[in-house]
Formats: structure tokens, C-alpha cells, sequence
């Protein structure tokens, strides 16, 4: 019942992208190639099994309920294996410990959807993690591509689209999601009674999911409140960057990273935009104000594309504690050059 939770309820800041994918496929004009692409934790997953489920004519249009941070949390942790909420339904992510999407793995479900529908009309495949298919898989599923049946639909989820092939790309409709304002996003928690003190306004707007786990999660929260102390004072000067990486590198690198990378994105929208956040709405904006005046904008930038990349990285062999210490000693002497 909570995997089926995913397809009911919605994420309510997507609600106008569902209400333009819906009309696009009750007038036919919905094309079978999607590239959807958002942050990780935006809830690019809950609106494509909602799209799907329509289009299998497993739930009817109109407006539906939101979910909220516990339910729509708890329905992504049972999605821990790939799901089976219709026969006429594919799901394809990377498999258990593997980092990338294989070809085998699109052969064996481009040959799936070129078969007669089970129980629909339609067949839809949603793909996690589109941008990790190795380029032999993505090959593969160009060809799918460019003759596609005329009852399927690819749904390619990619929190960073620009790593498919252009051929891919070029072949499908492309969304990009967003999250909600920092105001809906507190609101959005609170509806739930859950707080969202001391998270930063990065990553309450750009990966609210991620940030209402975090929240009811008391081990992950204070975890995740001393990265974003230690690296306050890192950034300030009263902390030994290589120790910091050292240190990251031997707990939750993920989290670590994530938490870098939230506020370097406050730092840069905050240099970009003054005025756009306050201390007392916004808990990075001190960060943002008092500490990224000295690091140049180009070594934000630079930080923030080493940190993401890094982040994509982690456990495919990459020497974690060096790769963090180039970048955070790099912030650290504000030289865009260094990274």
C-alpha cells in the first residue's frame, strides 16, 4: 500500500508541471520521450509514477491530495528495490552497489516495451538516475528512441541531464523541476509537525525530500548540524581544512558533500542576489555574508561543480580525502585557480 502511496499523492510544488503533462496527454500531444530533470530529492520520482499511473489508467486526472514530509518520505523508503505498481509499468536504476545504469539492463526492458501492453493501453518505463547509463546503454535506448511504438513512454529522471548523450536529449521533451519557495517549504514541514530549524535555505528549497528526512531523523540532523558548524568555522579560518577532509572522508562523505554543497549555493545566490535571504529567514545567510566576502564568486562556482562532481563519484574508486582537500583548501585561500 505505501509503494502505491507514491502514485496518489503529490508533492503539492509540482502540481503545475502535472497539470501540463496531464493536458498534454489527454489531447495525444504528449510526446514518448521525457527527460525530467531536478535535484536530487526535489521529487522528480513521485511525479512521474503520478504521470504514469495516468498514463496506464491506473488513477484518474483532476487534482490530488498532497503529500506530506512523513508520507511521502516513508513511500520513498519502501522504493528501496525497484517497484511493481502495474504490469505495464518498468522501473530501471542502477542495481544494488553498481554506480551506473548497464546496457543489459536497457536491452533487457527496450525488449520488454516492444511487446503488447499486459493490462493497458500504454507501457512507461521510469528511469532513475537516466544520467548514470553507461554511453553503450545509452545507445541502446537512442534506438529505442528513434522508433518508439506508438503505445510507450520513456520517462528519463537526471539530476544532471547535460551528462546524456545530445542524441538522447534531442529525442525527448525535457522538464525541469523545481522546488517550492523557502516560505512553502517550511510550511510543507510544519503541516506535518516536523521542524526545519537550523536547515539551510539551499537545501529546503532545492531538495525538499532530502530535507524533511533529515529532520525526522535526529541522528542524521545533528550529524548534519556539526558539518555545517565545522565548516562555518573552516570557512572563517578557525578550522584546519585538511582536517576537516580528513574527517569528512571517514564519516558520511555524502552527507558531508551535501552539506557543502548547500552552502556554497547560498554563498553564490546571496553574492548574486544581495538581499535575497536575511539572517532571521535564512540560517546560511550569515555563512553567505560574513565568510564568502573573501572567497571570489569564480571560486564559489568552482567549488560548488567540484563538490557536485565529487559527490557523483563516491564509491566508484576516487580518493575521497584528497579530492575534499583540494577543495575545501581551495575555499578556505578563496583562489578559484587552486580548483
Amino acid at each position: 500500500m505505501m509503494k502505491a502511496l507514491i502514485a496518489r499523492s503529490l508533492c503539492p510544488w509540482h502540481a503545475a508541471s502535472l497539470a501540463r503533462l496531464t493536458a498534454a496527454a489527454d489531447s495525444g500531444r504528449l510526446g514518448h520521450g521525457w527527460l525530467i530533470a531536478g535535484p536530487q530529492g526535489v521529487g522528480k520520482l513521485n511525479l512521474a509514477c503520478i504521470l504514469a499511473s495516468r498514463l496506464l489508467g491506473a488513477a484518474p486526472g483532476g487534482p490530488l491530495p498532497d503529500a506530506g514530509p512523513k508520507a511521502i518520505v516513508a513511500a520513498y523508503d519502501e522504493l528501496a528495490e525497484p517497484f511493481d505498481l502495474h504490469a505495464d509499468l518498468h522501473h530501471v536504476r542502477p542495481e544494488e552497489d553498481k554506480h551506473t545504469i548497464s546496457v543489459e539492463q536497457v536491452r533487457v526492458v527496450t525488449s520488454a516495451l516492444a511487446l503488447t501492453p499486459h493490462l493497458a493501453r500504454a507501457k512507461v518505463l521510469v528511469m532513475e538516475n537516466a544520467d548514470s547509463m553507461t554511453p553503450e546503454a545509452a545507445n541502446a535506448l537512442l534506438k529505442f528512441l528513434e522508433e518508439p511504438t506508438g503505445d510507450t513512454f520513456l520517462l528519463l529522471l537526471a539530476e544532471r541531464p547535460g551528462r546524456l548523450p545530445a542524441t538522447v536529449r534531442s529525442r525527448c521533451q525535457q522538464l525541469a523541476l523545481k522546488g517550492p519557495s523557502l516560505r512553502a517549504a517550511r510550511d510543507w514541514l510544519a503541516g506535518d509537525r516536523v521542524g526545519s530549524e537550523g536547515i539551510s535555505a539551499s537545501l529546503l528549497q532545492q531538495r525538499p525530500i532530502t530535507a524533511a528526512r533529515l529532520a525526522m531523523d535526529e541522528d542524521s540532523f545533528s550529524k548534519y548540524k556539526e558539518l555545517q558548524d565545522t565548516l562555518r568555522l573552516m570557512m572563517e579560518g578557525e578550522y584546519d581544512p585538511h582536517a576537516l577532509a580528513e574527517s569528512w572522508a571517514g564519516g558520511d562523505s555524502e552527507l558531508a558533500l551535501t552539506s557543502l554543497i548547500d552552502r556554497l549555493h547560498g554563498s553564490i545566490r546571496q553574492r548574486l542576489v544581495p538581499g535575497h535571504s536575511n539572517l532571521v529567514t535564512d540560517p546560511e545567510a550569515g555563512l553567505a555574508q560574513n565568510t564568502s566576502r573573501k572567497i571570489t564568486v569564480d571560486a564559489l562556482f568552482a567549488g560548488l561543480q567540484m563538490a557536485e562532481n565529487l559527490r557523483e563519484q563516491l564509491g566508484r574508486g576516487i580518493n575521497v580525502e584528497l579530492s575534499l582537500q583540494s577543495i575545501l583548501v581551495s575555499l578556505a585561500q578563496g583562489d578559484a585557480r587552486r580548483l
